[in-house]
Parts: structure tokens; C-alpha cells; sequence
């Protein structure tokens, strides 16, 4: 609530995700990769926001098996925003790779494995949770799964994928941008979960 009101969950989200659009056309070209930046910065920020939104759902699954069933609505709602944030971060990313490297998909780089696979496993556990339909088995899903997309996040090996391009760049303003575009896509998806939320107590 603030000042009485109900938060504008849906018109937060709308306005952070026009924030995340504007630093991306303000995104200037990068020595190397030119314009193409823009779209590299566009797969990151959602495949990194992802992450994180993931963790923030581990946490709300951590809080509802220790007694606050009220997370238990949050906790599915992030579940299903980090995945689908997952899914459009990869598929951006078939643009610059397409640019790049001269394919959608290169199979085999291993950073490209990893992210099929979180995919894959992903939608099993949605299906399965679906399926199952106990609470306390998708909170205990949902935090496994997100340690184990963390491990594999940290874990995984490069080959053609840069290690670090953003960091490397000469540019000093080239990371501040980037990190308002990583939060920007943060805080829209959880402004968004918070609408999704408000619809599915007001349903109930």
C-alpha cells in the first residue's frame, strides 16, 4: 500500500520495462561489436535478471516451508516469470549469435548447452508441480532448482561466448548502462509478478 492505495503493480511494470527499451537504444556501439551490443545486452540483462529472479523465488520457497504460507502464491508466480524470462533471454539471443557466428543456435558451445538443458528441466518442473499439485513439494522443487541453475550458471564453460564483454570493454559508461538495463528488467519482472499475484488472491 501507499498513501492508502494499492501498488500499480501492472503500470510499474509497463514503465520499467519502457526504462529497459530506452538504455538499450541508448546503448552507444561498442568498438568490436558495433550496434550489435544492443542485442547482447538485451539476451544478458533478461538471462541475468532471470537469475536473479529465480533466487528471489529459492528465498520465497525457503519462507513458506518455514511457516509463511502467504509466499506460497509469490514463489509460483516468480517461478513462472524467472522461467519465462530464461526462455526470451535465449531467444534473443539467436540474433546476435546469428550475427556473430553465423547460426541461431550453436550447439556447441557449452553456454549453450546449459541454457537448453535450464529449459528443459524447467519445464518438467512445471509440469511436474502442476501435475502434483502439493504446495510443499513445489516449494522444495522450486528451491532445488534454483541452486541447481545457479551451479550450472557459475559452472559452466566458454568457448565461443565471451567471458566477460562487458567488463572488458574500454568503455567506462558501457557497465553502468548495462547494470540500470539488468535492473530495469528486474524490476519490471517483479512488478509484473506482483500484478500476476494481485490476480490470482483476487481469484481465489
Amino acid at each position: 500500500m501507499i498513501f492508502g492505495r494499492k501498488i500499480p503493480y501492472l503500470l510499474l511494470a509497463i514503465l520499467f520495462a519502457a526504462l529497459w527499451l530506452l538504455l538499450l537504444f541508448l546503448t552507444p556501439p561498442e568498438r568490436t561489436l558495433g550496434a550489435v551490443l544492443r542485442w547482447v545486452f538485451a539476451h544478458g540483462s533478461l538471462t541475468q535478471a532471470a537469475v536473479y529472479v529465480f533466487l528471489i523465488a529459492a528465498l520465497t520457497a525457503a519462507g513458506y516451508l518455514l511457516g509463511n504460507e502467504k509466499l506460497f502464491v509469490w514463489m509460483t508466480c516468480l517461478g513462472v516469470v524467472a522461467f519465462s524470462l530464461w526462455v526470451l533471454g535465449f531467444l534473443i539471443s539467436m540474433i546476435p549469435a546469428k550475427i556473430a557466428w553465423g547460426v541461431l543456435v550453436d550447439f556447441g558451445e557449452p553456454r549453450t548447452q546449459m541454457t537448453l538443458r535450464v529449459i528443459a528441466v524447467g519445464a518438467v518442473f512445471l509440469v511436474l508441480t502442476w501435475w502434483i499439485d502439493q504446495p510443499k513439494f513445489t516449494a522444495i522443487a522450486q528451491f532445488i532448482f534454483a541452486f541447481i541453475l545457479l551451479f550450472l550458471v557459475r559452472s559452466t564453460s566458454l568457448v565461443r561466448h565471451p567471458a566477460n564483454p562487458i567488463g572488458e570493454s574500454p568503455d567506462r559508461i558501457l557497465p553502468l548502462i548495462y547494470l540500470g538495463i539488468v535492473f530495469s528488467a528486474v524490476l519490471s519482472a517483479l512488478s509484473f509478478t506482483g500484478y500476476l499475484v494481485e490476480k490470482r488472491v483476487g481469484n481465489d
